[in-house]
């Protein structure tokens, strides 16, 4: 009698206890019904989300550059769900096909807080979005926000506290090894976003967390840049004469391509780093290891190892095996870890 005295009671308020209230990375409280039909516009997060619920089929929508890292990763053997992940709701950048969008039935979306009118539309149609500030924000802070968001959205809280600990854990560590090194000590390094476009990273990009962490000095610092770098000249390239070069998977180039200067319109022969083979592409684990990742601690491990060599004589290929087993559950093989360490590009965006 009691319990269908509360049923009606709940029913007559409108209550749904199927709902829950979850604070999205920007600080926003979103109430979501379920979560086993996320579309994501963010590129980074398909690979996160599968991190913390190690669920393959939650994700309905994803960015068409999510899955183009998925088809050239080790996740697409891990995370074979991710096949039937549409992307035809994407027309461009970040913006969204409402139409598109609707028709995959999302229970709710992840979308780029400064992607405005298309978060209105969705939230007129009752749909709940859940914002991302993007990586002009302090990567650890975005990644610690991020990973709260997802644990609380796929209930998995202690696995994303898990990954939270294994990056963290490791920042300590290499923070003990760095900390002391004299400025002068510390290789000058630049990441490219993109090479061909001589797009820099600087202020407003994950590239002072990474530089700043492992040990070297980022020589566009002084330069503001949006999460994909500013355009710079060669000429201001020269003048920074950077010892270690870094090439993320947002663009085709490759370290060859510096070393035998196939680059019209560029001469990379007096850059200190290309001089002295210093220019490594950016591995591509269970995601590409610029932006955050569950192999966060491995692209502290690696990156500071490139910088230090002496100093982190561990082998990156061992701390990878370790690290999927410890992680995932998932054993690699040799051939995985060279195609991880050795990444085929995975294009620009579109």
């Amino acid at each position: 009698m009691k319990k269908s005295i509360l049923a009606a009671l709940i029913l007559a308020l409108g209550l749904d206890l199927c709902a829950k209230e979850v604070t999205d990375p920007t600080g926003r409280s979103v109430e979501v019904k379920s979560n086993n039909r996320i579309v994501t516009a963010p590129v980074v997060l398909p690979a996160m989300i599968y991190a913390v619920s190690n669920d393959d089929k939650n994700i309905v929508g994803m960015h068409p550059m999510s899955k183009k890292a998925w088809k050239s990763s080790i996740l697409k053997k891990m995370a074979p769900g991710f096949k039937s992940a549409d992307v035809s709701f994407i027309k461009g950048g970040f913006n969204i096909n409402i139409e598109e969008l609707i028709k995959l039935d999302p229970s709710v979306v992840f979308q780029i807080a400064a992607q405005k009118k298309s978060v209105k539309q969705l939230e007129s149609l009752g749909i709940p979005v859940m914002l991302t500030l993007g990586a002009g924000k302090n990567f650890h802070e975005y990644f610690k926000d991020t990973l709260s968001t997802l644990g609380e959205l796929t209930d998995n809280k202690e696995r994303a506290d898990f990954i939270l600990n294994d990056f963290e854990g490791t920042l300590d560590m290499i923070s003990s090894k760095t900390k002391s090194i004299p400025v002068e000590k510390k290789p000058k390094g630049l990441i490219f976003f993109n090479v061909e476009q001589l797009s820099a990273t600087g202020k407003g990009s994950f590239a002072q967390f990474w530089l700043n962490n492992t040990g070297a000095v980022n020589v566009a610092s002084d330069i503001k840049t949006s999460p994909r770098g500013a355009s710079v000249s060669m000429e201001q390239v020269l003048a920074w004469n950077p010892e270690v070069i870094y090439i993320s998977n947002f663009c085709e180039t490759m370290p060859e391509d510096l070393y035998e200067n196939r680059i019209e319109g560029q001469d990379w022969s007096a850059i200190s780093a290309v001089k002295n083979k210093r220019v490594y592409k950016i591995p591509l684990g269970q995601y590409r290891w610029y932006p955050p990742s569950a192999d966060s601690s491995l692209m502290l491990k690696w990156m500071a190892q490139k910088n230090h060599p002496n100093l982190f004589d561990y082998s990156i290929d061992k701390e990878i095996k370790k690290h999927f087993n410890h992680m995932y559950k998932y054993a690699l093989n040799e051939k995985e870890i060279s195609a991880i360490l050795n990444p085929r590009s995975t294009g620009n965006f579109k």
